[in-house]
């Protein structure tokens, strides 16, 4: 069941970024990766990724916290969330969005931070450790015009975690179960996640400003040569 519901998120989010214009080659979608497998891409993402580049990760599926280590369930060896963040630093994109919707991932925060990076987690610690829906609800946001709260045709990162982060809410309590999950995130660098934008030490900024997907136009223009640059300035 869990494996039906992870391919399926994750094909939704495929899905998704392609209608929004974003070039096939620059996508790639790994169903049950292993850890070698995850290396490798990151090697070659590494050589090809531009410093003018943006990096989006996704990690859909189970993740463990031991109280020391959080860990990526993967089949054999896990990846741990201090070798992601290894795997990340030398990709030379100039800002980075690490979305990890796993069971406690809000542990991985921790290991991921970094400036100019947005990480955003499904669970706020790592002692959440029942399986998560907030998956569901991110790609759903991709692909809802209604995520675009400011109507500008495109949905941030922010406001893609603040569409997952409603719905998934509203899930628990339509099903009146006691919530599993407090999905947060961080964009400082420096700091723990939060479930909101905070002014006063500039958490949000960059999530604000991260476009995840664009839509109508914004998608159209995207694809046209003579616009793409101007749309990207």
């Amino acid at each position: 069941d869990y494996d039906q519901r992870f391919k399926m998120w994750a094909q939704d989010i495929d899905s998704s970024l392609k209608k929004a214009g974003t070039p096939d080659p620059e996508i790639l979608t790994l169903i049950a990766p292993t850890r070698e497998q995850i290396r490798s891409h990151f090697a070659s993402l590494a050589s090809a990724v531009k410093a003018t580049d943006n990096l989006v990760v996704v990690l859909i599926g189970h993740g463990t916290f031991d109280g020391v280590d959080y860990k990526f369930n993967l089949p054999g060896p896990d990846l741990t969330g201090a070798e992601l963040s290894t795997l990340l630093d030398r990709v030379p994109s100039a800002r980075q969005l690490v979305v990890v919707t796993t069971s406690c991932s809000g542990a991985a925060i921790e290991f991921l931070r970094k400036p100019n990076r947005v990480v955003i987690a499904a669970t706020k610690a790592g002692s959440e450790k029942n399986a998560t829906i907030f998956a569901r609800y991110w790609a759903e946001a991709l692909r809802e015009p209604s995520a675009d709260v400011d109507k500008n045709e495109s949905v941030s990162a922010l406001e893609a975690f603040r569409y997952a982060q409603r719905k998934t809410k509203e899930f628990f309590d339509t099903q009146k179960r006691l919530a599993t999950e407090h999905s947060v995130f961080e964009d400082t660098g420096k700091g723990a996640g939060v479930a909101a934008p905070d002014a006063d030490n500039a958490e949000g900024r960059l999530a604000a400003s991260f476009t995840v997907v664009r839509l109508g136009a914004n998608a159209a223009a995207s694809k046209d040569p003579a616009k793409k640059a101007l749309l990207e300035k």
